[in-house]
């Protein structure tokens, strides 16, 4: 992809900026791409529990619902799909436009401190610091 001198953005291919092996679209980019299903993973082994991968936006969204916590709790949680749905677009867009390298890591780090910072400002019972949000989400989340 290319920035054209005439205004707007002419396209080279319609490959997934971030694999190069498939056509992008919402679906591809966010769910199905091999670099995004790595963030998922990262996401899974955070919070120490396996799911599986939908590569639809409805059910990945509902694999963010967690039983064992009320509402408000899974309100924060969710918050954390929101932030990595964004951080994959914040990415992507680096990726085109700033011709950054590729990394879910990146991704999934971004996508915890958005949420942490969130929660730090919106939230006036959040007492555990990042570190605590890094090492243990689940205990802090439980403490909301």
């Amino acid at each position: 992809m290319r920035v054209g001198g005439g205004g707007g953005v002419q396209l080279q291919h319609s490959l997934c900026e971030l694999c190069l092996a498939y056509e992008e679209n919402a679906e591809h980019l966010f769910f199905s791409c091999s670099v995004t299903q790595k963030v998922w993973t990262l996401r899974d082994r955070w919070k120490g529990l396996s799911s599986m991968h939908h590569n639809k936006a409805r059910d990945n969204f509902q694999d963010f619902h967690l039983v064992n916590l009320n509402s408000r709790q899974n309100i924060v949680w969710q918050g954390m799909w929101l932030a990595i749905i964004g951080e994959i677009w914040k990415h992507r867009n680096r990726v085109v436009f700033k011709q950054r390298k590729v990394d879910s890591i990146e991704i999934f780090g971004l996508a915890q401190v958005t949420t942490w910072v969130w929660m730090k400002h919106k939230i006036q019972s959040v007492q555990f610091s990042y570190s605590d949000w890094y090492l243990s989400p689940y205990v802090c989340l439980k403490s909301l």
